[in-house]
């Protein structure tokens, strides 16, 4: 829910200021909340009793959801990347006002409570996604920082430089998608390795 929030106040600074950095963070968020939903259903399905299909339970299908929410992140990086790059190939300075400011500066508060808020509940119910999800709260706000350097840098000293910290969010971007996708792989080897063992423990 807060993710939406975010998104909808953050689109809506992008149209004001007409900056890339700032609509791309905004789509950030609304992935953010298609990614929490996932999650959430990934926990439903995974609390679910071992049965005669499933003798091991379910909780693979959250290492399975974390896989999904990672995917997402990187789509949403590469879309980032490319959409900075064609601003810097055609630079124009974005619209700055005390709006935009306050927005950006209520979304980082925001993040940093979801980023602390998250990582406890990951930590009390050793949930990987959770803690992911966390780890993604965090990258979201540095990146929300450095779009609003920009837009300082560019109504202060007329320096365009929305496309180079869009570049720079899709690359932190990218990277926690990546290391997601490699943590939640990882997970999802080791659980079925052990699964294999048990049953030629058992079958011998």
């Amino acid at each position: 829910f807060l993710n939406v929030l975010l998104f909808l106040g953050k689109f809506f600074a992008g149209l004001l200021s007409g900056a890339i950095s700032i609509t791309a963070d905004a789509f950030n968020n609304l992935s953010d909340a298609g990614s929490s939903f996932i999650s959430m259903i990934g926990f439903k399905l995974s609390g679910r009793k071992p049965d005669p299909d499933h003798p091991f339970g379910h909780g693979r299908i959250e290492y399975i959801s974390g896989l999904f929410v990672a995917v997402m992140i990187i789509l949403m990086a590469y879309e980032l990347i490319k959409d900075s790059i064609g601003k810097i190939l055609h630079p124009e300075l974005p619209k700055f006002s005390s709006l935009v400011a306050v927005i950006l500066v209520v979304s980082i508060g925001v993040k940093i409570y979801m980023y602390f808020y998250n990582r406890s509940i990951g930590r009390k119910i050793e949930s990987a996604t959770m803690i992911a999800t966390a780890k993604d709260s965090l990258s979201d706000t540095f990146s929300t920082i450095v779009v609003l350097a920009s837009a300082f840098a560019a109504h202060f000293w007329k320096i365009p430089i929305d496309g180079y910290c869009g570049l720079l969010v899709g690359v932190m971007i990218l990277i926690a998608g990546i290391t997601a996708m490699r943590i939640r792989s990882a997970h999802c080897l080791v659980r079925h390795r052990n699964q294999s063992l048990w049953m030629r423990s058992r079958r011998s």
